[in-house]
């Protein structure tokens, strides 16, 4: 590959309100972090574990990861990275001051502390199957200590800067405008060096807007490419499709609303027209979904969760079915507020799509469009969600255990937004997250799966393929699940 002087890249879901990787759970953030802070490791191609800031990890019994450190590696500033960075990173990440989503991987840990020159020690206070996965996920993400504790609540905003160690440093951020990352030649991995010096990003949300710009080279690339842009750009550069772990669903967000009647939500589920949403909407690169993790999420144990995913109903529309649960709820009549974003079009025609079925079902559904701040705010503010009775959204998996997204819906999780509570659910997937071999493991998490099926607190619709656009004049780059806790841009270069 060639090198590159600057690639300007679009993120479709607009502006990121922080750069803190503290943050980097939602897309507009962690597009842009992964390219600049690392954890201490990083996943390959396959999904698979890989060394970065540290070397190994000894499990010595089901309570203990004895972590080494790599050596000799500088944040962009060059300063040393020391295990005293690394725990205050973690210890960091825990404050639930901070409002980290990240603080849900420590349920069960019990202390993580510096044990020697380049070594820090987890141990935990029951045994969690999931802990491995987060040593890859920004829930390690490094950063300088004296760095962000003289930034204080700056930490990662366009005033307040960000101390990292990854490919790409932060050169400059022109709030409501466009963000530039520049490549840190310090790198340690001198291997992967990026041939891109400079990427640019552009905040462009509307997505007629999005294609004019890719179509006309003022943008030279973008992930999630709206399928009405498909044919306007295949003849133009490189679109390419891969599997995804991204389910798009509705969340139930305001139980004590209509939706609080389970025969309402099972009526929503059959008014909507998964085939007219699969061919108009996301023509023909998106699978219906039984449930809410895709099949490309099972990543071990795939013939357990096969048999037990097909066991559970095809969605399909089912007006009849639908006009009996009505008839039969005194809530038919009460009004639900679906709100989306339109910052994505998939979910801005998904939404209209489902409204239009659901009005005519005799449903009194109001839409609620969301601009991309909005839509991010409801990720993190309560207050933002009020008024909301059924959310519309895309989330995706960052590795591929189906626990990791499960375990958001116990009783009391971060994102268990509508306060979802089942003994039997919370009990399956607390036995899932102590159990070490696969198999056991998958059997409590379909378990689950099934629960959540029934109780229909989410209604699974589509998973979409990843899709990413680039100029022809660029090459490298393969559409992964990973690009967001990985730096992609970093296997960007000229053709």
């Amino acid at each position: 590959m060639k090198e590159v002087g600057t690639v300007t890249w679009n993120i479709p879901a607009g502006e990121p309100p922080t750069l803190d990787p503290a943050q980097s759970a939602i897309l507009s953030v962690s597009t842009v972090v992964s390219n600049v802070c690392e954890g201490l490791f990083t996943l390959g191609p396959g999904y698979e574990p890989e060394p970065a800031l540290a070397t190994s990890v000894e499990h010595p019994d089901p309570l203990t990861y004895k972590i080494a450190l790599r050596e000799g590696v500088k944040f962009w500033d060059g300063k040393a990275v020391t295990p005293e960075d690394v725990v205050y990173s973690v210890r960091r990440v825990l404050d639930p001051k901070l409002g980290s989503s990240w603080i849900s991987w420590a349920t069960n840990l019990r202390s993580i502390d510096v044990t020697g020159r380049s070594e820090v020690t987890i141990r935990l206070a029951k045994p969690d199957a999931l802990v491995p996965n987060f040593f890859a996920m920004p829930a390690f993400y490094v950063v300088q200590k004296d760095f962000a504790e003289a930034a204080g609540r700056d930490f990662g905003s366009a005033e307040g800067g960000l101390m990292c160690t990854g490919p790409y440093k932060v050169a400059n951020w022109t709030q409501a405008q466009h963000l530039t990352l520049t490549r840190n030649d310090g790198w340690w991995n001198t291997a992967a060096r990026p041939k891109v010096e400079n990427v640019r990003f552009t905040f462009i949300t509307d997505p007629s807007a999005q294609a004019a710009a890719l179509a006309g080279g003022e943008v030279d690339g973008q992930f999630i490419v709206p399928p009405s842009a498909y044919g306007r750009l295949e003849e133009k550069g490189h679109l390419l499709f891969g599997p995804s772990m991204s389910p798009t669903f509705l969340s139930v967000l305001n139980p004590q609303g209509p939706l609080g009647d389970p025969a309402i939500r099972q009526a929503f589920q059959a008014v909507i027209d998964y085939k007219g949403i699969l061919g108009a909407v996301y023509k023909g690169t998106a699978q219906p979904l039984r449930a809410l993790v895709p099949p490309e999420a099972w990543g071990y144990a795939k013939d357990l969760y096969q048999a037990e995913y097909d066991r559970l109903p095809e969605p399909a529309q089912d007006l009849a079915r639908a006009a009996k649960l009505l008839g039969g709820s005194a809530k038919a009549k009460e009004k639900i507020v679906l709100a989306y974003t339109t910052a994505i079009d998939e979910e801005n025609q998904t939404a209209t799509a489902i409204a239009d079925s659901a009005t005519r079902a005799g449903l009194n559904v109001e839409l609620k469009p969301l601009t991309a701040e909005q839509y991010g705010a409801v990720f993190t503010s309560p207050p933002a969600r009020a008024g909301i009775d059924l959310f519309l959204s895309s989330g995706y998996l960052d590795f591929p255990e189906p626990l990791a997204y499960y375990q958001f819906f116990t009783t009391g999780s971060f994102y268990n937004f509508g306060g979802y509570s089942n003994k039997a659910y919370d009990a399956a997937i607390t036995a899932a997250i102590a159990a070490e071999d696969p198999a056991a493991r998958a059997r409590e998490v379909a378990k689950a799966q099934t629960i959540m099926a029934t109780d229909l607190v989410n209604i699974p619709i589509v998973t979409q393929s990843l899709n990413v656009y680039y100029a022809r004049h660029l090459t490298g780059l393969v559409p992964r699940q990973t690009y967001v806790n990985t730096p992609w841009a970093a296997s960007l270069g000229g053709e």
